[in-house]
């Protein structure tokens, strides 16, 4: 992808093909800024994985911490509840979302965007740090805490949380992904050029210039979307395998 971005026009459709450039063509990083508004895609979907990504890790924190410590009448029910979630395909919820954001007149809007997505990724998160709290956090440091007089709360934003860091960021990362690749929903309720993000103006971008008289550019524009998921693994790679690993380990 980043060879054919940087590939001359003459040599991308060329026969035999050409697999490495014989100079590249940085121009068509400018040049794709210039063609569409990608900055604002680009902030567009920065605010919406964002606020995905710190909704769900709230919330999942919270109730996968309720799940792994505490003993209540519906907790068996609860957990069955969420599991049962995973096995339904998000896209059949599509059309009634639709009509709720409708009615709420949350089309065309960030609320409208990052609400769905939350609700979407909240279950699979609360399940992962539910599993994550139960394997790796020690009961006993707990009730060494409370016999010295700390509160629920305080044992989970001072113990239980610091200690569950690779189990928080490896969820953290699940929830931005999800909400940085996601197109269907947002290509469904953004009809307005200042709400849409990166995945949906690529797709706009295909449509209005085509793809086979502008390959390189659209490469370019893939690449820049591509770009901060690979950061991002890049420098949490050792968060996300162990807290993936370690939550994997007991349910």
């Amino acid at each position: 992808m980043f060879v054919t971005s940087v590939k001359p026009a003459e040599q991308i459709l060329q026969t035999p093909p050409a697999w490495w450039p014989s100079y590249f063509e940085f121009k068509n990083y400018t040049e794709v800024f210039q063609i569409m508004p990608l900055f604002e895609y680009l902030k567009n979907s920065i605010v919406y994985s964002l606020t995905t990504t710190i909704i769900c890790v709230l919330l999942a924190c919270f109730a996968g911490y309720s799940l792994s410590r505490f003993r209540f009448k519906i907790r068996n029910a609860s957990i069955v509840l969420i599991l049962s979630s995973q096995l339904i395909p998000w896209v059949m919820s599509i059309i009634p979302f639709y009509f709720i954001m409708q009615s709420l007149k949350l089309n065309n809007s960030t609320i409208g965007i990052t609400l769905a997505y939350s609700i979407w990724a909240i279950p699979f998160c609360t399940l992962m740090l539910k599993n994550y709290f139960t394997s790796t956090l020690p009961v006993e440091i707990e009730e060494s805490a409370m016999i010295d007089g700390c509160s629920r709360m305080r044992i989970l934003f001072v113990i239980a949380l610091p200690i569950s860091i690779p189990g928080i960021v490896a969820t953290a990362i699940f929830s931005f992904i999800l909400a940085w690749n996601e197109y269907m929903w947002a290509s469904i309720v953004l009809s307005e050029t200042k709400y849409k993000p990166l995945s949906v103006g690529i797709h706009d971008f295909i449509g209005q210039f085509g793809v086979t008289p502008s390959v390189s550019l659209f490469m370019a524009a893939s690449v820049i979307t591509t770009l901060p998921i690979l950061l991002i693994f890049g420098f949490l790679q050792k968060y996300l395998i162990s807290g993936m690993s370690d939550g994997a380990i007991k349910g």
